[in-house]
């Protein structure tokens, strides 16, 4: 029996990085997934995948900046599966990661709606559904940068750090209505985002990786692990908790 086994939730944000990682895991331990992304070819190659190794998905096309889309995501998984017991929403845009002096009033509302008004549009409209029908769990992809930053980093930074703000009173609120909610904040994973955020530029993500305390960047496939458990019954204590799996980099200190 897997860690999901009997459970049925969408990934948001699934076709590539992290969430691609986390619905072929969360099929493997047995959950009914339905992936959700904008790009339509991404998300029938993986639930061909999916299939392919014997698990049970759907694609549902989708934006996350449109606030009807997410009934339409939590209809459709429901209707394909018969319930809808998590969500990981895990969409999200690094945006221009540019000095504050170049950035413009249009960067800001793109790195915010897609980061931090969707999050509160999804949370907002599974929780709705979840409440009706006996609870759930939902996690969110935050960031280590949350608490911390880097140059360019600012308006990425205070769009992760209010979903942060927003887990806490979110969690006090569901917790009433059977719903669970976390947030897991990666370091560096080494991803397409990633090396868009250093514009692919070799030996710098490679002293970003070496700067990790365990000597390197994590991998989708082990952030996924912790939104699994997470999502898991075996995580039926925990809520409100924004968790960093970061390999240690946020640790403050002098490093070489």
């Amino acid at each position: 029996m897997g860690l999901l086994s009997g459970k049925t939730g969408a990934v948001i944000g699934a076709s590539s990085g992290i969430g691609e990682a986390a619905a072929k895991l969360f099929a493997e331990d047995g959950a009914k997934v339905s992936v959700v992304a904008r790009r339509t070819d991404k998300l029938n190659e993986l639930v061909k995948t999916i299939r392919d190794r014997g698990g049970e998905a759907v694609a549902i096309p989708a934006d996350v900046t449109v606030a009807a889309d997410h009934a339409r995501i939590v209809e459709e998984t429901a209707a394909a599966f018969g319930g809808f017991d998590f969500a990981f929403n895990n969409a999200g845009t690094i945006g221009n990661f540019a000095p504050i002096l170049e950035q413009s009033e249009a960067d800001w509302d793109h790195t915010i709606d897609t980061n931090l008004k969707a999050v509160w549009m999804a949370v907002q409209t599974q929780a709705r559904h979840m409440a009706r029908n006996g609870g759930g769990a939902i996690v969110n992809t935050s960031s280590w940068l949350a608490v911390g930053a880097l140059p360019g980093s600012a308006v990425y930074s205070a769009s992760k750090a209010g979903m942060d703000g927003f887990l806490r009173a979110a969690a006090l609120e569901l917790a009433t209505h059977g719903i669970r909610i976390n947030n897991i904040n990666p370091g560096g994973i080494d991803t397409k985002m990633t090396r868009d955020a250093f514009q692919n530029h070799a030996d710098v993500l490679e002293t970003f990786a070496a700067a990790h305390p365990i000597g390197r960047m994590g991998t989708p496939r082990e952030t996924a692990q912790l939104a699994a458990f997470l999502l898991s019954d075996r995580a039926s204590n925990i809520t409100g908790q924004a968790m960093l799996v970061d390999g240690g980099y946020a640790i403050a200190g002098q490093r070489g």
